[in-house]
């Protein structure tokens, strides 16, 4: 997901769950802003809770709950359990309410109607007698007790659920600004990469755009072929720091490859002709392994890519991977 679009959803999920604390607009209006943010992330559950939400839960032929509605159910907080008896064996069986927010309003409204019916007429009572105990009459007692109950009732539904969705939209604006967070510091390593890059490798910048063009894509054959140019990427910078060489070199007891395809080798041979430097010391230690893997990480991950056996999140990381990767490597460029 571009940065645009993470902005947009930031600034629509802090709005809605200002709608929900100030109760500024009716709720089936905040369903809906929250239908499209959802929508906008591609989250298929919220989609779905906050259709259900707005136009109903689908039931099959039986007039029983879709497995998708009674799933989403339990998300939005509806479902509950009863306690029943069956041949004088008690069990709690779970339901789940159906009626939406709305149809709660209007029962309230109803209820209310019935409440203010059931009012007593008033009514003087009086005897000759001043010994005889004249009682009131019950009245319309009954019903008034009945209405408050389901004015109650709805309101602990209505409660509970919008307590649900507003859950809900926060969760999605905590992820949201942690990922800010994430993507402000990722992109002020990149910055500083590229303006180094550019100067260096300007070619690496150029298969970075094709990089993040893939990234925003929807096809994981293109995530795969993200991973394919961070490879090029290494390979074009081993090109600019330890260009290629026909013949092996000989370090300690080992021979080693330094051809055009050994880029990994040239890498590694560049990073140590460093060690004597104090950024070094700081970014690798005594350790050169360790770099040496993260390199050979890149790599891997790009033949299991040539597979498209890789996921949008899996290739993100290895982006991110090879961006510090490159900010250690010409770190260490006098």
């Amino acid at each position: 997901m571009n940065s645009d679009r993470i902005n947009e959803c930031t600034k629509l999920s802090e709005e809605i769950l200002k709608n929900f604390e100030l109760s500024e607009i009716p709720v089936s209006k905040i369903i809906l802003k929250c239908l499209r943010l959802c929508r906008l992330l591609n989250d298929e559950d919220g989609i779905l809770l906050f259709l259900y939400e707005s136009s109903g839960y689908p039931e099959t032929e039986d007039q029983l709950m879709t497995n998708d509605a009674w799933r989403i159910a339990k998300i939005a907080g509806r479902r509950h359990f009863v306690k029943e008896k069956t041949d004088g064996v008690e069990k709690n069986t779970e339901y789940a309410k159906t009626q939406l927010i709305a149809e709660f309003e209007e029962l309230i409204d109803s209820a209310k109607i019935r409440l203010a019916a059931a009012k007593d007429p008033d009514i003087a009572l009086s005897s000759a007698n001043p010994n005889q105990f004249v009682g009131a009459p019950l009245g319309n007692f009954q019903e008034r007790s009945n209405a408050i109950n389901s004015i109650k009732e709805y309101q602990k539904w209505i409660q509970k659920i919008t307590g649900n969705l507003y859950n809900y939209i926060l969760n999605i604006y905590n992820n949201l600004i942690y990922g800010n967070i994430v993507e402000d510091t990722f992109t002020n390593a990149r910055l500083s990469v590229n303006s180094k890059l550019e100067k260096i490798c300007p070619e690496a910048i150029r298969k970075f755009v094709s990089v993040y063009d893939n990234m925003d894509s929807e096809n994981p054959e293109d995530w795969a072929n993200a991973i394919h140019s961070c490879r090029r990427i290494l390979l074009d910078l081993a090109d600019v720091l330890y260009p290629p060489r026909d013949e092996p070199i000989t370090v300690g007891k080992k021979t080693i490859k330094v051809g055009p395809e050994n880029y990994i080798n040239r890498l590694v041979q560049f990073i140590d002709s460093k060690s004597e430097s104090e950024t070094f010391k700081r970014i690798v230690g005594s350790d050169l392994n360790s770099i040496g893997e993260r390199i050979d990480a890149v790599y891997n991950a790009s033949n299991k890519g040539t597979h498209n056996e890789v996921d949008r999140e899996e290739a993100s990381r290895y982006i991110i991977h090879t961006y510090l990767l490159i900010s250690d490597i010409i770190s260490l460029i006098d």
